[in-house]
């Protein structure tokens, strides 16, 4: 029956993970505008880390033994939130394909490696404040950029 349903450990991981927190995203962003969605941009985060500290045992007990040693966490979180940028940016139609391809994953990866590290810690910092924190340093990247492109054109 396992497999039937999940090709391996990783797959239920990612199930978890994109049932939980990526699916509620994609829902909201298809219910909202661009700049809606621009607007709420910290609630989205903070809802993510929210999504992790309300499952804290399961994740605590998946990153903490591979925190440095297995990468599956980092591996699904990246794939996941990579997919979800790519919906994103594809709505805007700025950029190259591969710029947004490149942008898109170095955003999904950074947000991986941030929640691992935050999780290993045992969650130190509220959802809250970490999604102000990582949005001071990722969004206004995000946005100045694909802004200034799109008044460029």
């Amino acid at each position: 029956t396992f497999y039937v349903n999940f090709q391996d450990k990783e797959d239920i991981v990612a199930s978890i993970f994109e049932r939980g927190a990526v699916g509620p995203i994609r829902a909201l962003n298809a219910a909202l505008t661009r700049d809606q969605a621009r607007s709420i941009s910290v609630a989205y985060t903070e809802n993510l880390y929210s999504y992790f500290e309300s499952e804290k045992d399961y994740y605590q007990k998946l990153v903490g033994p591979m925190f440095g040693k297995d990468d599956t966490f980092i591996r699904v979180v990246t794939r996941s939130l990579f997919s979800l940028n790519q919906e994103i940016l594809g709505q805007d139609d700025i950029g190259t394909e591969q710029e947004r391809e490149y942008v898109s994953y170095f955003f999904a990866s950074s947000q991986a490696m941030f929640c691992q590290k935050w999780i290993a810690d045992g969650m130190p910092i509220p959802p809250k404040r970490l999604a102000e924190i990582y949005c001071s340093m990722a969004y206004s990247y995000w946005f100045e950029t694909f802004d200034g492109a799109e008044k460029q054109e």
